[in-house]
């Protein structure tokens, strides 16, 4: 793993080329940058088109073609049970969620990031699979956090007894999974309102071990990404004591209903807070994808099989798409802003259309209630906030971020 002065080097330089090269270049012989919207949009949504899943390991051994399962379909599943979970009730429930977690760390000296991580995940967690006992919960759990350690830490563990252990943690959350899939199919455990219990409904042409993929793909999901974002969240309200201040002049006087039913509507201002900070520091800083098809992208074609790199953040920071690339201003997100997107494109979070996050909108309602949270129920302290640097790493870490959190006293 890189350093972060060193990750910053390369960022800087990776932009240098972008810029110079018109967005599009060969890192590698084998490895190509695709930095520039349209060609990264058009990669991505054509890679995307009639995608299926590998065949099932059963089927491999025995030299057969599994059900073709197409990822839309999966996709097209989860999307519908999304549209459940972001109801006014289940938006309170989430809020009700990161709300507890961070009751139990007040009054402490807290590590901001470890703390953001532990809101997204433990809050998104019944999202993505429900109805666990606390010993299930607790496998699930430690591997979520093991796998992010490796991805956050200075110095990830090494060695034959860590790798060892890395994966029996693995295997623990692989049973557990399997378990509530297997029994909520047979009716031994009741169906939950999550993201696994389409998947239940899909098992017999899935297989068990596609099932535990697409639901162990939705688990990390939640393990990094998301936390992440928070964090940065938090990093920015840190350092921006005035946008901290129209946050809590805007959520104080806001309707809670009306915030818990469409909270992009209810608090435009926190909406474009979050926007910006995702614009500024969206994670993953890098994705790697090996292409499907040939394409010839003007300057140079990229054949099938070979490697290219998409990165959302490189999008946002290029000059040629957003005037002030560098500057935090939510206010480039006020229609008719001269400093914001020059085409909607250029704003790519979540990734590109049409295999983005689906989770893309509870994504949204999730760091907007942390914002609500931070402004309306509690009060943060960051000793010398303007002085905390953001290592790149997976994503933007915020380094050395640390905390108080006392309730805030105003609120009855």
């Amino acid at each position: 793993m890189t350093t972060p002065h060193h990750a910053t080097d390369f960022l800087h330089d990776l932009r240098l080329r972008s810029a110079a090269e018109g967005g599009v270049f060969w890192m590698e012989d084998d490895l190509l940058a695709v930095f520039e919207p349209n060609a990264a949009r058009q990669v991505s949504g054509a890679n995307w088109h009639r995608l299926v899943m590998p065949d099932r390991l059963v089927d491999l051994i025995r030299r057969r073609h599994s059900p073709q399962m197409r990822w839309t379909r999966v996709r097209g599943a989860w999307l519908a049970q999304l549209h459940k979970l972001t109801t006014a009730e289940h938006n309170a429930d989430l809020i009700t969620r990161m709300e507890r977690i961070i009751d139990a760390r007040l009054g402490d000296d807290v590590d901001l990031v470890m703390l953001a991580q532990e809101v997204a995940v433990q809050s998104m967690l019944p999202v993505a699979l429900s109805g666990l006992t606390p010993r299930e919960a607790r496998h699930i759990s430690e591997d979520l956090n093991q796998k992010l350690l490796r991805l956050i830490a200075r110095r990830p563990g090494a060695g034959p007894r860590h790798h060892l252990r890395f994966a029996a943690v693995q295997i623990r959350a692989g049973i557990v999974v399997r378990r509530v899939l297997r029994e909520r199919a047979a009716g031994r455990r009741p169906r939950e309102l999550d993201l696994a219990d389409p998947i239940v409904d899909l098992l017999p042409e899935l297989g068990m071990d596609r099932a535990l993929d697409v639901v162990t793909a939705v688990l990390t999901a939640i393990g990094g990404p998301p936390g992440a974002a928070a964090a940065s969240v938090l990093y920015e309200l840190a350092r921006n004591p005035e946008w901290a201040r129209r946050l809590s002049v805007e959520l104080r006087d806001v309707d809670p209903a009306g915030f818990r039913a469409a909270p992009t509507k209810a608090a435009p201002v926190t909406h474009r807070f979050v926007k910006e900070v995702l614009r500024m520091w969206s994670p993953p800083l890098l994705l790697m994808r090996r292409s499907r098809f040939s394409f010839d992208l003007g300057t140079t074609r990229l054949e099938k099989d070979q490697g290219y790199l998409l990165s959302p953040h490189m999008i946002h920071r290029d000059p040629r798409c957003w005037q002030q690339a560098d500057t935090f201003d939510p206010d480039r997100f006020l229609p008719g802003a001269p400093h914001g997107p020059v085409d909607k494109g250029h704003y790519v979070p979540f990734g590109w259309a049409p295999k983005n996050c689906v989770g893309a909108d509870i994504g949204m309602i999730q760091l907007m209630a942390l914002c609500y949270l931070m402004c309306t129920r509690y009060r943060l302290t960051v000793p010398n906030a303007e002085s905390i640097t953001m290592a790149y790493r997976f994503a933007p870490v915020p380094q050395e971020f640390r905390g108080h959190l006392a309730a805030e006293r105003s609120v009855v």
